[in-house]
């Protein structure tokens, strides 16, 4: 502006060069990233600043105005690019959900409660397991046990022949016919020591015999050794069982306790328990034995030709002659409760015929 156009007591109008800068520094403000705590100018971002309006000159006043509306447009521009930016943040910062594994069993229920409530009605409680028996055992039982496979030809043991059905690959077949014969009249003897209340010996010291070996002798409430035998247990009872013996209640301060001999011995694995067998024998206790193809099945005295060596094998014949001796213990309570009965009503009859003689 020129000095000749001021006019005395008016305001001193903005210059053009004074607006224009105003201007810029507020596009700047507007184009640049505000940092926290740190301004180039009084202006704040993203607003117009503001001008001065000049009271004379009508082509500053539409400069300024067209400068103006066109930083507005800017601002406005730049304002919509960082809410746009700070929405595709917020987006991208945004926590994703962790896949849930889906309960099928719950999912299942939430569909189809009706058929399933209707279904577990119908479906019968499951029946008691019951350990097979001689009458209902079956040569495909055996079978599936493995108790037909034999040992080698080269450890064949020829008193063992008329068991035998063949060879299969240099390996001897067991005729599973003899088996389940044998083991039938195995368990006919079992059953009439158990109902004349003898002792029942279950012998297994193999490794992983163990537990069939407890198992077999709990159920039938016999006895077992599940350990190594210790030789003279039999023969030599005074000095190894003695000690461990309990007095009887009746014996007389001298007396030396008792031990029981066992009624019959159920071995399992034969071929260690050598001895004994042979401290039965002299003894005149009956043995059963699963007798392999490498054992001579003379030496028992009720031999069960059968692979000693199948865990699965073992543990059906063990829980066959354990029911065996469960039915032979049943028989003897029963017959005890009838010894009962009877003498009872012995003595109800001594009772009436006594009351009657004095009347």
């Amino acid at each position: 502006m020129y000095k000749d156009d001021k006019k005395k007591g008016a305001p001193e109008a903005a210059g053009d060069d004074d607006l224009l800068d105003a201007l810029l520094v507020g596009l700047e403000d507007d184009y640049t990233t505000p940092t926290t705590g740190s301004k180039k100018s009084g202006v704040a971002p993203g607003t117009v600043p503001e001008v001065a309006s000049a009271t004379t000159g009508s082509d500053s006043t539409d400069v300024a105005e067209d400068m103006i509306g066109e930083a507005a447009a800017a601002a406005a521009e730049q304002k919509q690019k960082q809410e746009k930016k700070g929405a595709t943040q917020t987006d991208s910062t945004t926590p994703q959900k962790q896949a849930v594994p889906v309960d099928i069993q719950k999912r299942l229920k939430a569909m189809m409660p009706e058929l399933l409530s209707t279904g577990a009605a119908l479906v019968p409680p499951p029946a008691s397991v019951t350990n097979p028996t001689s009458n209902t055992l079956t040569i495909s039982q055996l079978l599936a046990a493995g108790l037909h496979l034999g040992h080698s030809t080269s450890l064949w043991n020829v008193a063992s022949m008329p068991f035998v059905y063949g060879v299969r690959e240099g390996i001897s077949i067991i005729n599973l016919e003899h088996t389940l014969t044998h083991l039938r009249r195995a368990c006919t003897v079992t059953k009439a020591v158990a109902r004349q209340g003898g002792i029942i010996l279950f012998i297994g010291t193999r490794a992983g015999m163990e537990y069939v070996t407890i198992d077999a002798a709990q159920s039938c409430s016999a006895y077992h050794v599940s350990t190594k035998w210790t030789p003279g247990t039999i023969t030599n009872a005074q000095e190894i069982v003695g000690p461990h013996t309990p007095r009887l209640p009746e014996a007389r301060p001298g007396d030396l306790p008792k031990p029981f001999r066992p009624d019959l011995m159920i071995v399992l694995n034969p071929l260690e328990n050598q001895i004994a067998i042979r401290e039965a024998t002299k003894f005149h206790i009956p043995t059963i034995a699963i007798t392999d193809t490498d054992i001579d099945p003379r030496v028992v005295s009720y031999p069960i030709p059968a692979n000693d060596d199948a865990v699965r094998g073992v543990e059906l014949v063990a829980k066959v002659l354990a029911e065996a001796a469960k039915e032979g213990n049943a028989l003897a309570v029963e017959a005890s409760q009838e010894r009962t009965r009877q003498m009872i009503g012995a003595r109800a009859n001594r009772m009436k015929s006594w009351s009657a003689a004095r009347s």
